[in-house]
């Protein structure tokens, strides 16, 4: 369709102005500009309607010829010249055809007031309102800021005033929507998210995070010098604009960024800011500035595996920044202050959080260039340090070095850590070997430094005490060949004392130990435990944890249980305070063990008895008695005989009379000779008394022993019993008359006295040496063998001494026996005053027999 069939069929019976609107509306701007060039005196009242029609996302270049200008040097809206289109009139336009229409039947639109008034002209303010409107609209409406930013350009290319902050923004603003780095999908993200109005009422801080959201380290520098540093010199200028000049802006945003990145967009930035670059070119302009912010990201970073990027970063760093100087040692001084009191904060409290890299760099502030490098000396072992624990899988943040500085204790743990990592086995066993001795190599490594803060991570340890903490490690996880060899090395001397090799064994055989479940050392936890001593040489110490081990096996074999059901543990066997008690329930929970004493006295030995002859004989003790419950007489007396030897020797060893010239045994072993004692002629007279054992002779025999063993205040005690037993084999024997027909034994048989006669014999017993010390202090009766007929005479003849001296004296045998030994008639009670008298003649009587007796009299 042609030009003039557009603007006929557009204008039909419509007025100008509306044909004009409609023809925006389509964006029919062709078509306009023709009607707008033959009737632009008409349209020019209407021109800023027809303009406020045309659709918003039209670019101003597109409206060449259309839109209003603006003289900028009146300051005001410039009208075009309205010249005819055409030389010579229509005859419809001339006055002569106005009556004739007007008479004509065809209905007529008269122009109105507003199309036959002059044009009103604009001011600069309405021009600029104009202007900042229609941006506004498509900001708020379309989001087109490409659109926006080109009426801003084409308004100021014109002079219009009030577009140079709108046109700043929206500058700004389409670098962040159209300009950021990253994928389209994410750059059509950010232009749904950004308009104006947002762009205008965001903070700097959240902008600048905006232009590098997507940004990469490897296009973070470039990102920086194209999207913010313009932005950031905006700011400034914009701050010069209201009268408070800020020249700081441009790093304390850029600063701020930097402490709020992940490392790897640090060292790309540090980087771009290295000290041989041109000052134009770099990011961080100042060394210092590079300093202060480097340990600040560091040491405020969680990072545990980025050693390498942190080295970039220390790599990127100005070297020595200055001269040695007399204030050296100040500026050291204060720079490891610093790094002491930042250790205090950087570790969280009930009241405070995690320190961020922003509050670190405020103790770096006051730092000069000197205190500066002394930190930076001091990063540099920390770094060091840092990847030697990251290559062993034990990392920690940089902080933690800051932290465990003055912290033994927290390094010592770190070292445990380092130590017994569980890594796979690489399958051969000589690379394994190789990568155990390179940890220790690292580990000695990381012990020990400098003065002051320049130390390895173990700076605290000396390095025999981190070598002890490897071969722990090495031990805890069953490398024992492996640590026999590097402890005992073919050539050179040993990294360890034998002392502290003996030590390690030690305390890592009783961890296994103690975690062990089953006490079998065959198997599991215990039989590393019982291989970890192999390490060392076999000590006595070696050789006596091994043997607890051997005892706690065969303990736990006859499956005694710490509660029904439960086996005992082998924890809960350490953890007895009486070792001996354990043979005891040895001998409860399992029938005929007594018969295999040899058994049972390897395991009290094991225990930690070995060569405890008082031990050996509360073990025997222990056998006789579980016998005698078994009714195993035979093999109870056996038990007792063996002990009653062991006890004599005891007695000769340990509680015999000393002469000046030999040291006297110590209290200890004094009270465990006399507790052995004790119990051997406590078991001898329990068995010697027993009704249900058959064996007469042997009984006197045990009492025998009993009453040469027992405190001279028992002696009447055994004494009754055996004057029992002794009826008791006369009978069995048949009556023995004398020559007038009396009984040989009736004066021996006399019953004893319940009342009186006690107190007044245990007067005298009290000044006269014990039975057991007289027997074995007399010249004319040599160690016969226990159970022998010879020692059952000596006995009787001595019994029958000591009962002819208490067969008349009314008195009652005390101790446990006593009731068990009495006859069956007693004297009926007597008047005291008759007793009294009586028991006093029979005393002196008793005392003058005693001493006759101990001087060898003979009675018979």
């Amino acid at each position: 369709m042609s030009a003039i069939a557009r603007i006929a069929a557009n204008l039909g019976d419509n007025d100008l102005s509306g044909s004009s609107v409609r023809l925006a509306e389509t964006k029919d701007f062709g078509t306009r500009s023709l009607i707008l060039i033959k009737y632009r005196h008409e349209l020019l009242p209407h021109r800023w309607k027809i303009l406020a029609t045309i659709p918003l996302h039209i670019l101003p270049s597109e409206l060449t010829g259309i839109l209003s200008t603006f003289d900028y040097a009146s300051e005001k809206e410039k009208l075009p010249e309205t010249t005819l289109w055409r030389d010579e009139l229509e005859w419809v336009e001339t006055s002569d055809a106005a009556p004739i229409l007007q008479s004509a039947t065809l209905p007529l639109v008269a122009p109105s007031q507003e199309e036959t008034e002059a044009p009103s002209v604009l001011q600069a303010v309405e021009f600029s309102m104009w202007y900042v409107e229609r941006i506004r609209r498509i900001d708020s409406e379309l989001g087109l800021v490409d659109v926006a930013l080109a009426w801003v350009q084409h308004g100021a290319s014109q002079g219009i005033p009030g577009l140079d902050e709108s046109g700043e923004d929206l500058s700004l603003l389409s670098r962040l929507v159209y300009e950021t780095s990253g994928a389209p999908n994410s750059r059509k993200a950010t232009q749904s998210r950004w308009n104006l109005s947002k762009w205008q009422q965001t903070d700097a801080k959240t902008i600048m995070q905006s232009y590098l959201a997507h940004s990469t380290p490897e296009t973070i520098a470039a990102d920086i010098r194209r999207l913010v540093l313009p932005y950031l010199y905006v700011l400034e200028v914009k701050q010069e604009r209201t009268g408070k000049p800020d020249p700081t802006i441009p790093t304390r945003y850029l600063y701020g960024y930097i402490l709020s990145s992940p490392l790897p967009v640090v060292a790309a930035i540090f980087e771009a800011s290295k000290p041989i670059l041109p000052a134009s070119q770099r990011l961080i302009k100042k060394n210092d500035d590079m300093s202060r912010l480097a340990l600040a990201c560091l040491y405020g970073s969680d990072e545990l595996h980025e050693w390498g990027t942190m080295t970039r970063i220390f790599e990127s760093l100005p070297g020595e920044q200055s001269s040695p100087t007399s204030d050296d040692e100040t500026a050291e001084e204060a720079a490891d202050m610093t790094l002491r009191a930042m250790a205090d904060f950087v570790t969280p409290s009930a009241t405070r959080g995690k320190a961020t890299p922003e509050e670190l760099l405020l103790f770096f502030k006051p730092l000069p260039i000197q205190s500066l490098s002394r930190a930076l000396d001091i990063l540099d072992i920390h770094l060091e340090s840092g990847e030697i624990l990251d290559r062993w899988d034990v990392s920690a943040p940089l902080r933690w070095f800051l932290q465990s500085t003055d912290n033994a204790n927290q390094q010592k743990s770190w070292a445990i850590r380092m130590a017994r990592r569980n890594t796979a086995s690489s399958g051969d066993e000589q690379e394994d070997d190789d990568e155990w001795v390179d940890l220790m190599n690292d580990m000695v490594r990381l012990a020990g430094g400098k003065g002051g803060l320049l130390k390895g991570a173990f700076g605290l340890l000396t390095t025999d005490e981190v070598k002890r903490i490897f071969f722990e490690g090495l031990l805890s996880l069953g490398k024992f060949q492996l640590a026999k060899r590097l402890l005992n090395p073919r050539k050179g001397s040993a990294p360890l004392s034998d002392q502290t090799i003996e030590e390690i064994c030690v305390s890592m055989s009783r961890e296994f130990y103690d975690n062990a479940s089953s006490g079998n050392f065959h198997i599991g936890e215990m039989k590393h435990a019982y291989d970890c001593l192999s390490v060392a040489n076999p000590t006595p110490t070696i050789l006596a944890e091994k043997e607890f081990i051997e005892a706690t096996s065969k303990i736990c074999s006859y499956g005694v249980q710490s509660r029904p059901g439960v086996p005992l543990a082998p924890i809960e066997i350490r953890l007895v305070k009486d070792r001996l008690s354990l043979v005891a329930r040895v001998l409860s929970s399992t029938e005929n063990v007594y018969k295999h004493e040899e058994v049972v006295l390897d395991i009290v030995r094991k225990l930690g008895f070995r060569n405890d002859v008082a031990a050996e004989v509360k073990a025997l003790a222990m056998l006789a008695d579980a016998a005698t419950q078994a009714e195993d007489f035979v093999k109870a007396a056996e038990l007792s005989e063996r002990m009653v030897r062991t006890t004599r020797l005891l007695r000769e060893t340990v509680l015999r009379p000393t002469t000046s010239d030999e040291a006297l045994p110590n209290e200890e072993e004094v009270q465990k000779a006399q507790d052995a004692v004790e119990v051997c002629w406590h078991t001898c007279f329990q068995l010697g008394r027993q009704p249900e054992f058959p064996d007469i002779k042997k009984k006197l025999a045990l009492l025998g022993f009993a009453m040469q063993l027992c405190p001279a205040e028992n002696v009447l005690d055994v004494l009754a019993v055996w004057r029992r037993v002794e009826n008791e084999a006369i009978d069995e024997r048949g009556p023995r008359t004398g020559p007038n027909g009396r009984r040989r034994h009736a004066e021996r048989t006399k019953p004893l006295s319940r009342t009186g006669g006690l107190s007044a014999l245990s007067a005298a017993a009290g000044r006269l040496p014990s039975l057991s010390a007289h027997l074995l202090s007399m010249p004319n009766t040599p160690a016969l063998p226990i159970g022998s007929a010879d020692a059952a005479a000596m006995a009787s003849r001595t019994f029958n001494r000591m009962a002819g001296v208490a067969a008349n004296l009314p008195f009652s045998l005390g101790g446990r026996s006593a009731s068990r030994s009495r006859d069956e008639g007693r004297d009926s009670p007597r008047p005291a005053s008759e007793i009294g008298s009586e028991v006093s003649h029979h005393a002196r009587a008793a005392l003058a027999r005693g001493v006759g007796w101990l001087i060898g009299a003979d009675e018979d």
